[in-house]
């Protein structure tokens, strides 16, 4: 969802959605730093393809490195040093409780997950 931005209208259409538009000219260490962001999201989406090619209990360390990664975020953006209002983080608390309960409900599935 964050990535497509960027093929519609470049980096800073994907600065735009990740910052709701509140960073429409970016200085280097911005373009940078959200760059680094792009690749992990495409990194992310790549790791989710080769997890269907994957065995069953490949993919359910897949998705717990996946949980571990959510459960981190969440400690950076609730943590004591965090500085974004609480309005500001709702849609990545959203996102950091859901994904994560879909990857643990794929975990405590009964294990006859499609192995290709």
């Amino acid at each position: 969802m964050f990535v497509l931005p960027v093929f519609t209208s470049g980096m800073k259409g994907f600065m735009e959605t990740i910052t709701n538009g509140e960073l429409t000219e970016p200085d280097k260490f911005h373009m940078n730093v959200f760059g680094i962001d792009f690749a992990k999201n495409l990194t992310i989406s790549l790791q989710c393809f080769l997890g269907t090619k994957m065995d069953v209990e490949a993919q359910k360390l897949l998705a717990q490195s996946f949980v571990a990664m959510c459960v981190m975020c969440l400690g950076v953006s609730m943590g004591p040093w965090a500085m974004a209002p609480i309005q500001e983080v709702v849609p990545a608390l959203i996102y950091l409780t859901v994904v994560p309960g879909a990857y643990i409900a794929a975990i405590m599935g009964t294990g006859k997950g499609k192995s290709s």
